[in-house]
Parts: structure tokens; C-alpha cells; sequence
């Protein structure tokens, strides 16, 4: 049997998952054939969307001691201990300390030791997916070569099935995976609208800017100190841009995380946020839980959603469910018994638990906070936002098994085996899939997977200081105008309606995977050859390429590609929630999603490399 060539397309942490499988499935079949990788980006290999040469400042919203990049010794067992050192071991590893508000490379008598509840920056964590990418390919048996190809891939080929490079190589493959993650947008119609404003008023107001992305950060040094900033955006992409053009202009915070003070260096420029409806994201809890520990899913388990479809399917003879209807009364209860379980300190019986009516209203305040969007005005908006900031703070301080508040929104991390049961490969209602995707995770963003709780602290501080206030509230919308050369945020509040100009507007969210309108293209080549299509639910395109429940590129007549797969966030859209990243000690999807790939792949290959098929296709062309 000869080797096989597998080009996989993005080297960033979901092509890590798929090698290390790799390896592990030579090791344990010795029958196996010699494997080649072609591993295709230019970036640094493993790192991803997280390069090493990054702003320091920029920090992960996830604490270090919960990332790993390895899969267990025995991967059918999460319990069978580490194959590799999680982030905050390797850190240590490393000599990073705690110095001050930064953490570098430090003498063992210099600064503290990194913890469980530190969040390091992401700067670190390309170092650290770097160094597992090293040290799995240094640890591969000797059948799996991985070649680097540190170029962007531009086209794709049949007969024979080749990957083109940018400089006109061609790399025949036996198996294709599509790892490519994030994507950069090409510019719609509002962005030319708003590039050709800016080069037009540009000549009377210097200050004019448009940044429809954030990153590299770097590039926001070219706003000048007297401009006004709009941010559209209250995610995390906005804290990003946030510590840019404050800490990274030579500011400083000073004293505790309770009473922090922020003193400026006087190159800030007045920094003003808004976005769809204008609400800051709250600051994750102090973990309480330990490295592995988390909420136990009573009632939106999969299984449960299994019965639920099966009762749509015989009612209406349709099983796709109505998420509303269906799963956010399960998500509420879960909620509800995470805050009586924090309130009361005591064991819950799930059995016959139901929610009370004050529980109830302690939910509705959370998920939907009418106590903020119902302000009469600018002023009113923004006194209610910082009020409900630092109450929020408060309670992320007590952690979030001892604050009620906290433990309600943290259930909502764990129950992804029950949000992917109802959500995923269609299975919502085309309404109900838009309103996930526009609605509900824009909100579980907000209220469970916000930033550290020393970003809200800074933010509090800079709101106090002057330097960041709100532009706009709920339905704020940007304005060009043109007789000021300036942006208007405006915004119509039942009291007054508000106009706030600013020089410079960035936009500061991440949008999801649209394959027809990536930047590079690479998707766009891969459905126009036939490989691949755009995901759809019904007349609803959200997001990714399609894929089926093997993992399997689905082409355009409905048919799975035979040898063509994709893994992560390029997938987002048939799958749900695909960017976290693997938990030391714990079941992990992308792991799982991994194994998935990997064994189809090989037992695919392999049957089609078996003798009596030889007569058949060459192995360079097997679709």
C-alpha cells in the first residue's frame, strides 16, 4: 500500500487536533501506510488567529489553566492524563511571570507566579500553540512527514485534484481538509460608501478614518491623539481596541481592582462606543469551580432535545425544532437552578424543580435587561450602564459559584451538548436558526462569555477618568456627515434623540465565516469547482461551508465529497459553537471532531487503496 498525501488547508489549532490524531492512529495501526501533510498558511504554524507577535495586550477571555492543545494519553478516555502541558503549565514551564499588570519571561524572584485564574495574552497563546505544533510533529512516528507550505492557498484543481499555491505550486492530494477558521470579509457596499466619505472629507478634517477591521491593532496608532472614536462593537474586540488606545498610548491603572484609577498620558484619544443595542458585555465570575469543574445539565441535555424532536415529529410531521419555543424554556430553568443552588448553598433535587415566579424575573433581567434599554436618553442610557457595570463587577468579585447572579449565567458554558443537539445540521426551523445566530448569541456573549473582570474594572475607570463614554443607545446607527466631514452616531430615545460626531469609526466585531465573500478566496475557488457549498437552512444562509455528520464537504447537488473534509470554524453555520478550545480533563468537540475526521479519512482511504480496488481510480484522483 502506498502513502498518502493530505493537504489540509489552515495551520492553526484545529489542524493540531487533526495531526495529533494522526499520529496517534499510526501508532496504533501498524498497517498503515506512510502519510504525508501538506500543511498550508502563512502564518505561523499552529498559532492561527492568534500570531506570537501580537499586541501584549490583547488577553484571552478564557482562563489559561482551562486551554490545552493536547488530547488525553488514551483519547477515548479524558481521564488517562495529558499528553502535553496545559497553557498555564507550559507558561510556567517557560519562565513567564506575573510582573505588575504584564506577564514576561522573569527570574523565579521577580513578580508572582501565573495561576488557575490568570488570563494571559494572547500573544502567549500563539507561543504556546506554536510550541505544540514543535513538539507534536517532533513526537509523530517516523510514516508522517509534515511539510510547511508558508503561502496562501489560491485555487483547487481536478484531474488530477491538486491544491495551487500563490506562487503557481501544485500539491497533489489523496485527502483534502478545510481547517481555514476566521475569514476576512471583502468590502460590502456600506464600507465603499463609507472608504469614499473619508477620502473625500479627509482633505478638510485630518482626523477622517474608517477601520472596518481591527486587526492587526498595530495599525490604530495612526489615529491621532484630538480625534473623537466611535467603536462599533461592546465585545471583546472592543476591549481590544479599548487597551490599544489607552495602555498602549502610555497609560496607566492604578490601585485595586475595586477602586481602580486610570492615570493618562494624554495620547488617548476620547474613545465612544455603541452597537445594535448598545449593552456592555458583563465580566466573567472569578472561577470557583476548579480547572475541570462546571454546571451538570439537568434539563437541556441532549437527550431531552432527542424526546422533544421526536414529539415535534409526530405532532407536525416535521422534527426541526422552534428554539424559542423549545429549548429557551429548558436554558431559563437551567439558569434558575444554578441561581437557588448559589443562593441557598444547598444540593437541588432537579426532580420536579420549577422556577419561581421572582426567579423568573431575575432571568428576564439578565437575558434580555429592559432596566437599560428603556432609557428616555443619552445621559439616562449611559448613567444606567455604569451603574449596572459596577453592580455587575461586584458580583463577578464574589465568584461564580457564591454569587447567585454569576452561577445562573455560567450554566449556560456547560450546556453545549444540548444547544448542538437542538441546533445543529438543520435542526431549527430556518426563522428560528436566524434568530440563534442575530439574536440569542449575541446575547449569551454578552451575559456568560464577556471579558475578564479586570477589563470591566479598567473600563469603569477610563468612563471615570473621561476618556471612554457611550455614543449611542439602543438602534444607534451610523450617519455620514458630510457637512462636518465627521461620523454621526445617532440614536432616537423615547425623551430626545441624540447626535454624537466622531472623526474616526472601527468597527470592532468579528464576523462570521462567509465563504462567497472571503478575502482570500480559497472557499470561493472550492464551490466554484464543485467541492463544496455555502450552508443553507432552508431560505436562511447563516454561516461556513457544509458539511455532513462525518465531517465530510457536502457538494453542490447534496452529495458528500469523497475525499474532502472541513473542521472548525469554517464550519460554523451546519455546527454550532466550533472556536473553543480543548479542556485539560475533559470530553472536547474538537477533539472528538478530530477523531471524527481523522478515522473516516484513513478507513476511507485505505478502502480505497485496498487490492481490489486497484483497477479503480488512482489514488490521485479520488472524488
Amino acid at each position: 500500500m502506498s502513502g498518502f498525501a493530505i493537504a489540509i488547508i489552515g495551520a492553526g489549532p484545529r489542524s493540531l487536533n487533526v495531526i495529533e490524531r494522526l499520529c496517534w492512529k499510526l501508532r496504533q495501526q501498524a498497517d498503515l501506510p506512510s502519510i504525508t501533510v501538506h500543511l498550508i498558511d502563512p502564518g505561523v504554524a499552529g498559532a492561527g488567529a492568534h500570531p506570537p507577535n501580537q499586541s501584549q495586550l490583547l488577553l484571552t477571555n478564557t482562563l489559561a489553566s482551562q486551554v490545552t492543545s493536547f488530547s488525553a494519553i488514551n483519547p477515548d478516555d479524558p481521564q488517562s492524563g495529558p499528553s502535553g502541558p496545559s497553557f498555564t503549565e507550559w507558561a510556567t514551564a517557560a519562565g513567564y511571570r506575573r510582573v505588575g499588570a504584564r506577564y514576561e519571561k522573569a527570574a523565579p524572584d521577580q513578580g508572582e507566579p501565573i495561576g488557575d485564574l490568570d488570563y494571559l495574552p494572547r500573544a502567549m497563546l500563539g507561543e504556546y500553540l506554536s510550541y505544540s505544533f514543535r513538539k507534536i510533529v517532533a513526537e509523530a512516528p517516523a510514516r508522517l512527514k509534515v511539510v510547511q507550505h508558508r503561502q496562501v492557498a489560491t485555487d483547487i484543481t481536478t484531474c488530477p485534484e491538486t491544491v495551487v499555491l500563490e506562487d503557481g505550486t501544485r500539491l497533489p492530494f489523496n485527502a483534502l481538509i478545510v481547517a481555514t477558521g476566521h475569514c476576512e470579509t471583502m468590502p460590502g457596499v456600506e464600507d465603499r460608501r463609507r472608504e469614499a466619505f473619508v477620502e473625500r472629507g479627509a482633505k478638510r478634517n485630518a482626523k477622517l478614518a474608517y477601520f472596518p477591521s481591527v486587526y492587526p491593532t498595530e495599525k490604530l496608532a495612526d489615529i491621532k491623539p484630538d480625534a473623537v472614536v466611535a467603536v462599533q462593537g461592546l465585545g471583546l474586540t472592543a476591549y481590544d481596541v479599548i487597551a490599544e488606545l489607552t495602555v498602549g498610548r502610555g497609560g496607566k491603572f492604578e490601585g485595586e481592582v475595586r477602586d481602580l484609577r486610570y492615570c493618562p498620558s494624554g495620547q488617548e484619544p476620547k474613545i465612544l462606543l455603541f452597537s445594535r443595542q448598545s449593552l456592555p458585555y458583563d465580566a466573567r465570575g472569578i472561577n470557583q469551580k476548579g480547572i475541570d469543574g462546571g454546571h451538570v445539565a439537568r434539563f437541556l441535555t441532549a437527550s431531552a432535545v432527542g424526546d422533544i424532536r421526536e414529539r415535534r415529529r409526530r405532532q407536525t410531521g416535521d422534527a426541526r425544532l422552534d428554539f424559542v419555543e423549545d429549548i429557551m424554556p429548558l436554558l431559563r430553568k437551567e439558569m434558575a437552578f444554578g441561581f437557588r443552588s448559589a443562593t441557598t448553598g444547598k444540593d437541588i433535587d432537579p426532580q420536579g424543580f420549577l422556577p419561581t415566579d421572582e426567579e423568573n424575573r431575575v432571568i428576564d433581567r439578565i437575558l434580555s435587561a429592559r432596566h437599560l434599554l428603556e432609557a428616555d436618553s443619552l445621559a439616562g442610557f449611559q448613567h444606567g450602564v455604569v451603574a449596572h457595570l459596577r453592580s455587575d463587577l461586584s458580583e463577578a468579585l464574589k465568584g461564580n459559584v457564591s454569587s447567585p447572579f454569576k452561577a445562573a449565567t455560567d450554566t449556560i458554558r456547560d450546556l453545549r451538548a444540548g444547544l448542538c443537539a437542538a441546533i445543529e445540521y438543520g435542526g431549527l426551523l430556518p426563522q428560528s436558526h436566524r434568530h440563534v445566530v442575530e439574536n440569542f448569541i449575541a446575547m449569551t456573549n454578552r451575559v456568560t462569555f464577556g471579558p475578564p473582570l479586570i477589563r470591566n474594572a479598567e473600563l469603569l475607570a477610563l468612563i471615570d477618568a473621561g476618556i471612554v463614554a457611550w455614543a449611542g443607545g439602543p438602534g444607534a446607527r451610523v450617519e455620514l456627515a458630510c457637512e462636518h466631514d465627521r461620523f454621526t452616531i445617532a440614536t432616537a430615545f423615547p425623551q430626545e434623540s441624540s447626535q454624537v460626531e466622531a472623526d474616526v469609526l472601527i468597527i470592532a466585531r468579528v464576523s462570521g465565516h462567509k465563504p462567497l465573500q472571503d478575502m482570500r478566496g480559497f472557499s470561493r475557488q472550492l464551490i466554484a469547482n464543485g467541492f463544496a457549498r455555502p450552508f443553507r437552512n432552508g431560505d436562511y444562509e447563516p454561516y461556513g461551508l457544509d458539511v455532513d455528520r462525518r465531517l465530510r464537504l457536502v457538494r453542490a447537488d447534496g452529495s458528500p465529497n469523497l475525499n474532502a473534509w472541513a473542521i472548525g470554524y469554517v464550519t460554523e453555520g451546519p455546527r454550532f459553537h466550533t472556536h473553543a478550545l480543548p479542556r485539560p480533563g475533559r470530553a472536547s468537540t474538537q477533539l472528538s471532531d478530530a477523531k471524527l475526521l481523522v478515522d473516516d479519512l484513513l478507513a476511507t482511504l485505505c478502502q480505497k487503496s485496498a487490492p481490489q480496488k486497484q483497477a479503480a481510480e488512482p489514488l490521485e484522483s479520488l472524488s
